[in-house]
């Protein structure tokens, strides 16, 4: 019993050491603040398009310092700590409100919001990027979601280029196709 015991001790240990050797420690800089951002970066703020390949419609998004519009649905950003959650069970009296993070991935600047009540999960994310289509540089809002910041979608400054560009993705985007 003591073997088996010690066994599993030395396989876990040496597993987490396994791991650590992969991680680099620039990958990724979390906001050193106590807080969530009190306003969402210039560089994302303004209206975006996407193009809904499934309903066939475009979507706009709009940002503000302190407002989300995505669609019909409007999120306004509040600030917190970050070691302050809701109590579990409480009674949801901000179904609108979103708390966000900037950070730093891989060298990309990334926004990340999430749900005033949500205590974990992925959340959604937003970087400002600079493509080129047809020759030209296009600066586009890229939007992501789930634990590996897989990209789902682009916001243009057009309804016209939303459309137009619905099916498109760039090299190096992780992303998962439905």
């Amino acid at each position: 019993m003591k073997l088996k015991r010690l066994l599993v001790m030395f396989t876990a240990t040496l597993a987490i050491m396994v791991g650590g050797l992969f991680l680099k420690p620039n990958d990724q800089k979390v906001q050193a603040s106590a807080y969530t951002i009190k306003t969402f970066p210039k560089r994302i703020r303004g209206t975006w398009y996407t193009y809904d390949n499934y309903d066939h419609k475009t979507i706009r998004i709009k940002i503000s310092a302190r407002k989300m519009l995505d669609g019909k649905y409007t999120n306004r950003l509040h600030s917190r700590k970050t070691t302050a959650y809701p109590k579990q069970g409480a009674k949801m009296k901000h179904p609108s409100w979103i708390i966000g993070r900037n950070f730093t991935y891989k060298g990309e600047h990334w926004t990340q919001t999430y749900g005033w009540y949500q205590s974990a999960g992925a959340g959604d994310y937003y970087r400002k990027v600079t493509h080129r289509i047809h020759g030209k540089k296009v600066q586009l809002l890229q939007m992501a979601g789930g634990a590996g910041i897989w990209t789902d979608g682009y916001g243009y400054h057009s309804k016209k280029a939303a459309k137009a560009n619905a099916k498109r993705w760039f090299k190096g985007d992780r992303h998962y196709q439905l």
